[in-house]
């Protein structure tokens, strides 16, 4: 009786001990809430793709209400004829030089040189104030 006590005990040990490692690889993978980088760099890549692929109402949803103005979608439209899209997906692609400084940030862009973004933080959500200022 006293070994069926001691397998029990070690099974319920060892499946404990299998919990533990399989949550910590999955936090590892990125299972979990995203942070604030993750965020800000998701925000930006999805505008950058957006103006790239002419799609103004994806672009205009990643600002923030007072950046959006009215007429956002027309305005980007009118502009996106001016925009080099080899080169915004090209910033999307590569990694981002990203400064959190409480509820702002920047998004430094690989391209064109200089050019970044102002991220602030909305909510949970971090969309675009400004962007492309040239450094």
């Amino acid at each position: 009786m006293r070994s069926q006590k001691s397998l029990t005990a070690r099974g319920g040990l060892l499946a404990g001990l299998v919990l533990v490692l399989l949550a910590s690889a999955l936090t590892g993978c990125g299972v979990g809430p995203a942070t604030n980088q993750e965020k800000i760099s998701k925000t930006a890549t999805t505008y950058l793709r957006a103006l790239a692929d002419s799609d103004a109402a994806k672009a205009c949803a990643q600002l923030i209400h007072r950046a959006k103005g009215g007429g956002c979608e027309a305005a980007i439209t009118e502009h996106l004829s001016r925009l080099d899209s080899d080169a915004l997906r090209q910033a999307a692609d590569d990694s981002m030089d990203i400064e959190i400084h409480g509820d702002t940030a920047t998004a430094g862009l690989s391209e064109p040189e200089g050019a970044r973004l102002r991220p602030v933080k909305v909510g949970d959500d971090w969309r675009i104030d400004s962007g492309h200022t040239l450094g």
